[in-house]
């Protein structure tokens, strides 16, 4: 991808806004602003807005959440993290959902077995077999025992109660099962390209910072008249395609 190009008079067809507009953010009492730039330029803050509503990511988010099942996506979330890729994810899930669909109640062991076999698709073993096969009997029992709310930070809150559920992971849930414009899937590609793009300050570490990655997100995807869900989305996907160095800022 090419990173430099001239900016010119280049308006978004998006939202009209000029190459040399700026857009403004405030977050716990500290103001910046970060200029538009070319959405024809890989990883300007036009660029993602652009490639979020041109590719309708919004019509496809709305698919994902209409055919959720939050016993299915809470095993996705649960099993990824900690370095693990979407489609080694995607792959264990299969492998506890094809079990739970034969016994419903199985045990943490019964899963720790199934995971310890090589996953399908040729991605090798699963990790962590053991600690995330406990947590999912652990949320499962939960899921069935206290039936959770229906609005998004309800629900965010419900599940913040799950072990080995972080904010991250409870906003990735919420996005998949409501596609609620109210919280925002922090990750690591996310943070890389709002990082270099200004948006993100490279102090925040999202452990410690959490809210004010949030916060700013949301913040820019108001700034892009596109839904947050829809624009991670768009960012996660194409954020991948190219080397992390690429978002270097040295």
């Amino acid at each position: 991808m090419e990173q430099a190009a001239s900016l010119g008079s280049v308006c978004d067809p998006h939202c009209g806004r000029s190459a040399y507009d700026h857009i403004d953010f405030t977050v716990r009492g500290q103001s910046w602003d970060v200029e538009w730039g070319n959405y024809e330029v890989f990883g300007t803050p036009a660029f993602w807005v652009n490639r979020t509503a041109m590719e309708r990511y919004e019509e496809r988010l709305a698919e994902r959440a209409s055919g959720g099942h939050i016993e299915s996506v809470v095993v996705f979330g649960l099993l990824g993290g900690s370095g693990i890729s979407a489609e080694v994810a995607r792959a264990a899930q299969s492998v506890v959902l094809d079990l739970l669909a034969e016994n419903s109640g199985a045990t943490a062991g019964e899963i720790e077995e199934r995971l310890q076999k090589p996953l399908p698709g040729g991605l090798g073993r699963y990790r962590f077999p053991r600690q995330r096969s406990q947590r999912i009997v652990a949320a499962l029992a939960q899921l069935r025992s206290e039936p959770p709310p229906e609005d998004p930070l309800d629900l965010r809150q419900y599940l913040r109660r799950l072990r080995g559920v972080g904010p991250q992971t409870s906003a990735h849930i919420v996005r998949n099962l409501t596609g609620s414009a109210e919280v925002a899937i922090v990750g690591i590609w996310l943070v890389r390209a709002l990082t270099w793009a200004g948006i993100f300050k490279p102090q925040w570490r999202v452990q410690r910072h959490y809210d004010r990655f949030e916060q700013t997100f949301l913040q820019y995807a108001a700034h892009g008249n596109v839904q947050p869900g829809a624009l991670d989305l768009c960012i996660w996907e194409k954020a991948r395609s190219v080397e992390p160095s690429y978002f270097s800022l040295g």
